[in-house]
């Protein structure tokens, strides 16, 4: 296990609802692809592990979050008008009405925003196995919401070792977390606070505690 720098350079817009992406479930993501295993909630919930070293308390790995800087935002939408003609035509008897406002014909116009990435790049820093984690990366094509519309494209990952800095690599630096941290986690300094899951799946709304979280 050595300190790396990772970094996703990106071919367009990205959705990140919450303004981070997290390199630790990305990995837990294609180890379980990688393994075949069945989506969660066709079977119990179980256990991944990933090529990187967890903290003392084995609570959650020693990775960052990628926080990006933005160029640019904009707000792109999500169209389904249900076919009336065709499936007139398609009916065996004559349609006399059709519910366009909601149930399974309901037509829809979601908003969605995007945000182009300062340099085209997401950047993590973690402790781990640079050769295991570089095969594991090569599952992942497109990273954050909205990937089936294009969304997040990768166009190649650099796993590569780095020089760690004096105090809190790679989750801590100048006193400010670089991912969800116990909000008691030592060398942080007057930390923003939230309500967020230490470590995946990040979903799990139940394992949710106060915590340190970047800002």
């Amino acid at each position: 296990m050595v300190p790396l720098r990772i970094v996703a350079k990106l071919q367009g817009p990205v959705s990140l609802r919450s303004g981070a992406l997290r390199i630790d479930a990305l990995l837990a993501w294609a180890v379980a692809a990688r393994d075949k295993l069945p989506p969660v909630g066709w079977v119990e919930l179980r256990p991944i592990d990933i090529p990187v070293e967890r903290e003392p308390g084995g609570r959650f790995h020693m990775a960052s979050f990628a926080v990006p800087k933005f160029d640019e935002h904009d707000v792109r939408f999500i169209n389904r008008k249900f076919p009336l003609a065709e499936a007139q035509s398609m009916a065996e008897a004559k349609l006399k009405t059709i519910n366009i406002s909601a149930g399974p014909c309901k037509s829809y116009r979601l908003p969605s925003e995007v945000a182009w990435v300062a340099n085209d790049e997401l950047e993590w820093f973690v402790i781990g196995d640079e050769d295991a984690i570089r095969e594991l990366l090569t599952l992942v094509q497109y990273v954050g919401h909205k990937r089936a519309t294009g969304r997040g494209k990768v166009s190649s990952w650099t796993v590569e070792p780095c020089e760690p800095w004096a105090d809190g690599f790679p989750i801590v630096r100048d006193g400010k977390p670089l991912r969800a941290l116990p909000a008691d986690w030592p060398g942080l300094n007057d930390p923003e606070l939230a309500y967020q899951t230490l470590t995946y799946p990040y979903y799990l709304h139940t394992a949710e505690q106060l915590c340190a979280v970047p800002c």
